[in-house]
């Protein structure tokens, strides 16, 4: 038990997702076991008697957005609405609970919120979230807590500007100082030299969850081979894709299909309407917030960030199995934005060039954001 709270105390240290002395996990078997800070790992601990869950992650993260978003609101809003589909379909809402002076109602109010959420966020402390079965379950609500809530804060930024006074200087700093290039170098390296095409997927997976290219560890990834479509798995982890990825042949005359990745009629079709070889699908940041600004374009059959296409569309057969193609064929791009979801980036030679787009993506959409910021607010 003490290893994996080790794990994953780790990861969101590494990532850069929460503060170092700042993170307390609790994880309950036959016996209570935690790791953490002290002060933490008592409401932490209080927090997983009282709701019976397997484990609690309390953490405050490293860039204070989430807080910004508490305090930018009324003492009378205690839920948060995310407009970006991940959270709308995982999350629904996100509470915020205002600390109190006294330890046993704040854990209350943090034990309210989580009865029927997976986590919320705590004024003064940070996120926290929990988990019925493990750790991992508690790791993976909290990370898409701490994406929904930069999301969020970034879209209302953008709509109605700066409310705290810190606001301005904050974000510049996080502009100018924290906010770095994808270093794609080095990644690039290790992709053009495949050992065959499970390797270069598993790489290429492995590479976006580094690069920070992904919500968590989420997003899939296709191939398309002479014998059929290779694609990863529902919910595999893009940097642990050994042993999960399946190969789907064109025909669909096996059972591959029922393993693999929920959005395979979207690889599918891409594959059938352009011919690319690579997909590769993730959440980068700024995308997804750019995509909640798009304009329609010329034919109104989809919405333009820059020259960017948007569609909108859910998984499955009717939804981004149509959108997505057909913003393909419309535009010749290799790159097309889900409203409020991602980004699907597809390349004729490889993973190497799909990284590349879905980074070049990244950084556009970021570009695009501040200068539209500085433009509106002067920030």
């Amino acid at each position: 038990m003490i290893s994996q709270l080790e794990k994953y105390l780790g990861l969101l240290v590494s990532e850069g997702s929460a503060k170092c002395g700042r993170i307390a996990i609790s994880s309950q078997n036959d016996r209570i076991s935690h790791l953490g800070s002290e002060d933490l790992l008592i409401i932490a601990d209080l927090v997983l008697q009282k709701l019976d869950s397997a484990s609690v992650i309390i953490a405050e993260p490293v860039l204070p957005f989430s807080s910004f978003l508490l305090r930018r609101v009324s003492h009378n809003v205690n839920v948060l609405i995310p407009n970006d589909s991940e959270s709308v379909s995982s999350l629904h809402d996100i509470p915020m609970v205002r600390n109190s002076s006294d330890l046993e109602d704040t854990v209350n109010r943090i034990c309210e919120a989580l009865r029927n959420r997976k986590g919320c966020i705590v004024e003064g402390i940070g996120i926290v979230s929990h988990a019925a079965l493990t750790i991992e379950q508690a790791y993976i609500a909290w990370s898409s807590l701490l994406h929904a809530t930069f999301i969020k804060y970034f879209e209302d930024l953008l709509t109605v500007g700066p409310l705290l006074p810190e606001e301005p200087e904050t974000v510049k700093n996080y502009r100018d100082h924290e906010l770095k290039r994808v270093d794609l170098e080095s990644a690039l390296n290790l992709l053009k030299r495949p050992n065959g095409i499970m390797d270069e997927m598993i790489t290429a997976g492995a590479t976006t969850v580094v690069l920070g290219l992904v919500d968590s560890f989420f997003g899939n990834i296709s191939f398309a081979g002479e014998e059929g479509l290779f694609i990863s798995q529902t919910s595999a982890r893009l940097d642990e894709l050994q042993g999960q990825i399946d190969l789907v042949p064109f025909d669909n005359s096996t059972t591959n299909g029922m393993t693999a990745s929920s959005e395979l009629p979207a690889h599918q079709a891409i594959v059938k309407e352009t011919g690319c070889k690579a997909i590769l699908h993730g959440h980068p940041r700024f995308p997804v917030v750019m995509s909640f600004f798009a304009t329609p374009s010329d034919n109104q059959s989809y919405n333009l960030i820059d020259s960017i296409p948007v569609v909108v569309g859910e998984g499955g057969v009717g939804g981004l199995a149509s959108t997505l193609p057909k913003a393909f064929r419309l535009t010749a791009a290799k790159v097309v934005v889900v409203k409020g979801h991602g980004v699907f980036a597809i390349s004729d030679i490889g993973f190497a060039d799909a990284l590349s787009k879905l980074a070049e993506t990244e950084q556009r959409c970021r570009d695009i954001y501040f200068r539209r910021l500085k433009l509106i607010y002067m920030i």
